[in-house]
């Protein structure tokens, strides 16, 4: 049985197809002269006079043959196994049936069992005839009915072949149904299976009322689907900020997947990939939302991301953070017309560390002065690692005069290195530029202005030429 055969079989509820035949035989013998009547549906509609492709039975009901008829019926159906549109010839069709005289509806229907009955009639029925009335769908044929054997010895009158096709036609339609509802059960119970089997949380909505809800998602957002099933509206589970975004989706809904945040039932906050697609539920519109937990997914790029922005040694934001950042810090300074301070802080006399006692106390020396700059900056404030042993201090909010946050500063790093590196003669020292809204500057020239002071207050404190490097400290 090729894949067609297959396809229809099990789409196919055999019992509703039996009762079909069953009430067809039924009918056919209580309305009509034939005694013998035969109905058969195939499991491939065939094409009448084409022999390809060939079908099975998939059903089959008989009235009027006895035990040792049925049992030789039987038999040949099981020995034919295959039928084809071949045995449907146009040279023997009469209206929308096939009537075949005499001996040669064998080569035809070779599972027929000719009468028993001696028919003396000459222009009437014969042992060996056969009236074929077929399940007609679309110019193909489902099956058909056999009948022969008439009592009263006569071919079939007008009345009777309307009522067979009449019976036929009705048949036809109750053997499509019987496929149609076993096909749209299949559909369901695939489309159930999908639904609450899958990774996916999907909910169908209609007006802002939820409709249907599976398993996973009751999973996603800790509820039951009984919960979910009364929230009114339906959205009242996602975060607030992205609710505007997804009822856009209900109004214009897209196919594209966004990325929105969901609270569930404890209070935690879940990322969701969303995809939106329009349907048909219970015979009315609706949206359909498929949600995927992403969180761990977003987590973990947030941690590379953190991780690729943060200096590795003293945890402090790195070049790259300052480069994507400050940007944004100049835009609210510019349009809120707020003063904007970056600071330059260099150690003094680093290099000695390093060289009398090891990289290692340089790095320890390196973490613990960061630690405290990060312990004096405000919560709006940040720090980054600059350079080797340079740090950039940007502090919002705040103008040209921190003489006493440098102070601060300059102590808390003393009495850390008195503390922590006895013996070590460490220090900070200080340079500043601010950018304000009668005195606007671009970021690479404050950096320029607080590095030169820089330079200065270094050269106050020193008695030796410094050689300044700015090409590390420029900013494009």
């Amino acid at each position: 049985m090729n894949s067609d055969h297959l396809s229809r079989e099990a789409s196919c509820n055999r019992d509703l197809v039996q009762q079909v035949l069953e009430g067809v035989v039924e009918g056919a013998v209580r309305e009509t002269p034939f005694q013998r009547i035969l109905a058969v549906c195939y499991d491939t509609p065939l094409v009448p006079g084409v022999a390809s492709p060939a079908a099975g039975v998939l059903g089959i009901a008989v009235r009027g043959l006895n035990g040792d008829s049925h049992s030789k019926l039987a038999e040949r159906l099981v020995s034919t196994r295959k039928s084809s549109g071949l045995c449907y010839q146009q040279a023997h069709r009469c209206g929308r049936s096939y009537y075949y005289p005499g001996e040669g509806n064998s080569r035809w229907f070779p599972s027929m069992i000719p009468s028993t009955r001696r028919f003396m009639g000459l222009h009437g029925w014969h042992q060996t005839d056969v009236l074929i009335v077929p399940f007609w769908s679309n110019g193909t044929i489902l099956g058909h009915i056999s009948a022969d054997d008439p009592i009263d010895g006569s071919k079939p009158s007008r009345v009777t072949m309307a009522f067979l096709e009449e019976l036929a036609s009705v048949s036809a339609l109750a053997l499509q149904d019987a496929c149609s509802l076993e096909e749209i059960t299949e559909t369901n119970r695939l489309f159930r299976f999908l639904a609450d089997c899958g990774m996916m949380g999907l909910l169908v909505v209609q007006d802002d009322h939820v409709r249907y809800t599976n398993d996973q998602l009751a999973t996603i957002l800790g509820y039951s689907k009984q919960e979910l099933s009364k929230f009114s509206p339906w959205w009242t589970f996602i975060h607030p900020d992205d609710r505007q975004t997804v009822r856009k989706q209900v109004t214009a809904p897209q196919e594209n997947v966004q990325v929105i945040r969901s609270v569930r039932r404890d209070g935690r906050t879940v990322w969701l990939s969303m995809c939106t697609h329009h349907m048909i539920y219970e015979a009315l519109d609706a949206i359909a939302f498929q949600f995927y937990d992403i969180t761990d997914r977003i987590t973990t790029e947030e941690l590379l991301k953190q991780k690729a922005l943060r200096d590795p040694l003293t945890g402090l934001r790195n070049r790259a953070y300052f480069d994507e950042t400050i940007p944004l810090e100049m835009q609210r300074s510019i349009r809120y017309r707020r003063p904007l301070t970056l600071m330059l802080a260099d150690l003094t006399q680093f290099k000695q560390i390093n060289d009398i006692h090891g990289h290692q106390e340089g790095d320890r020396v390196l973490v613990g002065i960061a630690d405290v700059l990060k312990e004096s900056l405000r919560d709006s404030d940040w720090g980054i690692r600059y350079g080797g042993d340079e740090f950039l201090l940007v502090l919002p909010e705040t103008g040209p005069d921190v003489e006493h946050l440098v102070r601060r500063l300059t102590d808390s790093v003393a009495a850390w290195t008195r503390e922590n590196a006895p013996g070590i003669a460490v220090g900070i020292d200080f340079g500043w530029a601010t950018w304000l809204p009668e005195k606007p500057q671009s970021v690479g020239d404050l950096i320029r202005n607080a590095d030169a002071m820089l330079y200065r207050r270094k050269r106050a404190d020193s008695d030796q030429p410094l050689i300044r490097q700015p090409s590390r400290l420029t900013h494009d």
